[in-house]
């Protein structure tokens, strides 16, 4: 009894340690334990030990002390940017994933330590490097009524790779040769060849759709899934309504009657319908209060986690930026600690790749390490024959920190003797800009970097409908190959180096920073955590006084 008593101490204070409690709530739960017993001996030293640098805060989560859950209740989530398409093959801007998540569920999903667990699959087995055994759930339901089968899982595919459908997200799930039916709760996926991050794939981008769902409603609008919350409502430009799915496979969740999604583009907007109970959980708020607002007695926080990159994108097919020297000067002109301060207020890490330390593929190259060097980037656009460069950078007002990493960026290169112009569009607008290549220079997050793979390959594959700067070489397809293909974890942790040093070496994107993903929800709110596959799960969500 006691040693169960010392593991639940330990947990609440290692917690307590990462940022996850105010001192209050550590005190408290602490007591909760019989804490004038159990702080003493070794447990008290790791204790001390743990917490002597801990910094206060209050944070969210299923945390010893917690009340039980609830059923019931709505959620006013405030998210950033508007979303533009309920339908998961393409996948068109993480505000749109942020809502259908919720609605589609996938064959697996991944927890906030990077294990897999169960999703419409409730157990796997790989025959061998290039087949892997699925057995699927018997009791979901789509939102039509259709009761979920194997079909469903081939039908997803099937769309996925239809060339007429032209699924961006079909780039995630190339490896797959095709799935074999076996009876409704069975299926056999054969790969083209070994893939080191096939479960990691299916985890982010494979969410199982329903063939009669998809031909007789428009998905892009009424999207029809399997999930914990079914699509309810869409008033363009200002909400989404989600309600309970009271058919969900998984027993007692979800907890809340409803999820409403609202973009608000304005940090301060955001803040201000928390404060005044309006909304219950927002994506971000103005990051120069994140410190002075932990400790609030209205408003929590979960603890922040550094899951979403940003890069500085740049049309590599056309000029100036297909001159690789022109790309490289760029890079040698940002300096990425400056605009983590000014743009993001500290809440955000530097990058040079595009996954963050926690990541087990983390590989640490940094070739631009002695910069920023203005008079190397100023040679190498005189040796391009491009001094006095000037281009237009596509800003989104909505996006603050987009908006002012370029501000910032703008400065920077203007000690190299660049010119950089900012326009601003509407998101729809600066999407059609992106995906159509019609822009010189922009930034922008990415949100699906569950494994490396989800980053590199879709975005400098030659051949990807995801690879919006043009870049493409025969050399980069050889190394994003090479990387994806190795089944072996070290050796493709090797693999991913080689892939990252060739990538700073061509410059085809540059990556800046990796914002923490920290989440602000009423003090009566409990179930949120930053996860790595940047899902807004509300399913395990709750509210209880």
């Amino acid at each position: 009894m006691a040693d169960q008593r010392d593991r639940a101490l330990m947990e609440i204070v290692d917690h307590f340690v990462g940022g996850e409690l105010s001192r209050r709530d550590f005190v408290r739960r602490v007591a909760s334990l019989g804490g004038g017993a159990l702080l003493g001996g070794s447990v008290a030293a790791a204790a001390v030990a743990r917490s002597a640098t801990a910094a206060p805060s209050r944070t969210v989560g299923r945390l010893q002390g917690d009340p039980a859950p609830v059923r019931g209740g709505t959620v006013v989530a405030a998210t950033i940017d508007k979303p533009v398409n309920m339908d998961p093959a393409f996948a068109e801007l993480y505000s749109s994933m942020q809502v259908y998540q919720n609605v589609f569920d996938t064959l697996v999903y991944t927890d906030a330590n990077y294990k897999f667990t169960p999703g419409l699959a409730k157990s796997w087995t790989q025959v061998n490097p290039t087949t892997w055994d699925f057995e699927l759930v018997t009791n979901a339901v789509f939102h039509n009524g259709e009761p979920f089968t194997s079909r469903d899982v081939a039908f997803t595919l099937e769309r996925l790779f239809d060339p007429k459908v032209g699924a961006p997200n079909a780039v995630f799930l190339q490896a797959i040769d095709r799935v074999e039916t076996q009876g409704d709760d069975k299926v056999r996926f054969i790969l083209k060849h070994p893939w080191g991050s096939f479960l990691a794939d299916l985890a982010a981008a494979f969410n199982i759709v329903n063939q009669k769902a998809i031909s007789s409603k428009d998905p892009r609008l009424e999207p029809v899934g399997t999930g914990p919350f079914r699509f309810a409502e869409w008033v363009k430009d200002d909400h989404i309504t989600l309600e309970r799915w009271e058919k969900y496979h998984v027993p007692n969740i979800p907890y809340l009657d409803k999820v409403i999604f609202k973009a608000i583009s304005d940090d301060t907007v955001r803040l201000t319908g928390l404060q005044t109970n309006e909304m219950q959980w927002a994506m971000q708020i103005p990051l120069q209060k994140v410190e002075e607002l932990k400790n609030g007695p209205d408003i929590k926080v979960t603890v922040g986690k550094p899951y979403l990159p940003d890069f500085i994108y740049m049309n590599d097919s056309k000029p100036p930026f297909n001159d690789k020297r022109v790309r490289q000067a760029l890079a040698w002109s940002v300096n990425r600690e400056e605009i983590v301060k000014v743009a993001f207020f500290g809440q955000a890490d530097t990058a040079t790749e595009a996954i963050s330390k926690e990541n087990p593929y983390y590989s640490g190259v940094n070739l631009y390490q002695d910069g920023p060097d203005y008079d190397r980037a100023k040679a190498l656009l005189k040796e391009a024959g491009a001094e006095g460069l000037e281009f237009s950078f596509d800003g989104q007002p909505q996006v603050p920190t987009q908006v002012k990493s370029a501000q910032v960026l703008q400065q920077q290169l203007s000690r190299a003797g660049i010119k950089m112009q900012i326009q601003n569009y509407e998101s729809g607008e600066w999407i059609k800009r992106l995906l159509q290549k019609e822009y010189a220079a922009t930034i922008s997050y990415w949100s699906a970097t569950l494994d490396p793979a989800h980053f590199y390959y879709p975005n400098l594959l030659s051949t990807s409908g995801w690879n919006n700067s043009g870049y493409g070489t025969p050399e980069m397809d050889k190394a994003l190959n090479a990387f994806a293909q190795e089944p072996d974890v070290e050796k493709r942790k090797q693999a991913y180096k080689a892939l990252v040093t060739l990538m700073q070496q061509e410059v085809p994107l540059i990556p800046i920073d990796n914002q923490l993903q920290q989440y602000w929800v009423r003090a009566n709110v409990y179930g949120m955590t930053p996860l790595p596959s940047m899902e807004i799960r509300m399913a395990p969500v709750y509210i209880a006084e």
